[in-house]
């Protein structure tokens, strides 16, 4: 008899990946976010049973988790322009509530998403690994490790076995945030350089990596540690094989996505500085109008700073990436999105990685 696997946040970008491969690998699977994604209605999903939650609503769990032994936790709020306490109270309540909730029917296994940009940007370019101290600079990346220590706390009690994936920047067709908005700007015309003098490295992995290390971690006995004494001993950074430069990942980009905007792309650099300084007039604006920014501040650190981690413990485990280079497989994403004509970023699109042709 099949497993049956709760999937939280499956309305988001990584949510639909992972249900789709639990659905192929024959899981028996349960979905749940704040409403019902428009995929599931497609007939390849119709034994995926979708219930509606809100993790900061500890009753509204009570429901979702029963007959579940196993739960991908990849719901939370990933916004660099929340507030602290809305990011808290998603992000580690949140956490927190489904961790208790597991406990209490018998789940037996926890796969927590937390994020590499625990580790902050102090590093530079050392490839960080999982026993370095996380030192978070933004209110997201303090949220995910708070998270991820309360998942850490639960380790181990009534039965419950928890891992936590620390993924570097996630990229690939369907997303809307993150490395996709650095594309998008670029399309615009609105990043026509590389912000910053340095030369900062930062790792990157791609939606289906991350996904199938997930799958590939949480079936193999050997990745739970009911003894961990520390967050490190039950976390895998998630991430491609080559760290890429700034400047060497925006070039390609640029090579790749063809017209942009008026001013195109050129080969040089500018202050990280006077970009943060128009992103934070781009946040104030937001606020004042009651929308959203179209960049914001933190986001600018993770291009302008090193953000490179370790994937050894990884591949000690035995995972074989899919896309082990970045600099090679982004054609795929941007062919997607010209593709569909950058619809996802137009609020309310509906759409998601999985329609990829």
């Amino acid at each position: 008899m099949s497993k049956r696997v709760l999937i939280t946040g499956c309305g988001g970008f990584v949510g639909p990946y992972m249900v789709d491969l639990a659905v192929e690998k024959g899981y028996k699977v349960t979905a749940t976010d704040l409403r019902m994604p428009e995929y599931l209605k497609n007939s390849k999903y119709r034994e995926v049973e979708f219930l509606q939650s809100d993790l900061r609503d500890k009753k509204s769990l009570e429901r979702v988790v029963k007959d579940n032994k196993r739960i991908y936790h990849i719901g939370a709020v990933f916004d660099f322009f929340a507030g602290e306490k809305d990011l808290a109270r998603t992000n580690v309540e949140g956490t927190d509530n489904l961790c208790r909730v597991a406990k209490d029917n018998g789940v037996e296994e926890f796969i927590n998403w937390s994020s590499g940009g625990i580790y902050g940007k102090k590093y530079g370019n050392k490839l960080v690994k999982e026993t370095d101290s996380p030192l978070p600079t933004d209110n997201y990346a303090r949220s995910k490790w708070e998270a991820e220590c309360v998942a850490f706390m639960h380790n181990g009690h009534n039965g419950l076995r928890v891992i936590s994936l620390r993924p570097g920047a996630i990229y690939g067709p369907g997303s809307r945030y993150g490395d996709a908005s650095a594309l998008f700007l670029m399309k615009r015309g609105l990043l026509f350089a590389t912000p910053g003098f340095a030369d900062p490295l930062s790792s990157h992995a791609h939606v289906k990596d991350v996904v199938n290390a997930a799958l590939y971690l949480s079936e193999r006995e050997e990745s739970y540690d009911l003894n961990a004494t520390a967050p490190a001993d039950i976390a895998f950074n998630i991430c491609d094989d080559s760290p890429a430069r700034s400047r060497d990942l925006l070039n390609t980009a640029s090579r790749l996505l063809g017209k942009k905007g008026l001013l195109g792309f050129f080969n040089f650099r500018i202050p990280a500085t006077g970009v943060k300084i128009a992103a934070r007039l781009a946040e104030t604006w937001a606020r004042i109008t009651g929308t959203k920014p179209l960049f914001e501040a933190d986001s600018i650190d993770y291009i302008a700073c090193g953000r490179a981690i370790d994937n050894e413990k990884l591949r000690k485990a035995g995972y074989k990436l899919l896309y082990p280079d970045i600099l090679a497989s982004l054609k795929e994403t941007i062919e997607w999105y010209e593709k569909t004509n950058w619809e996802v970023f137009k609020e309310g699109s509906g759409l998601t990685g999985l329609e990829v042709g």
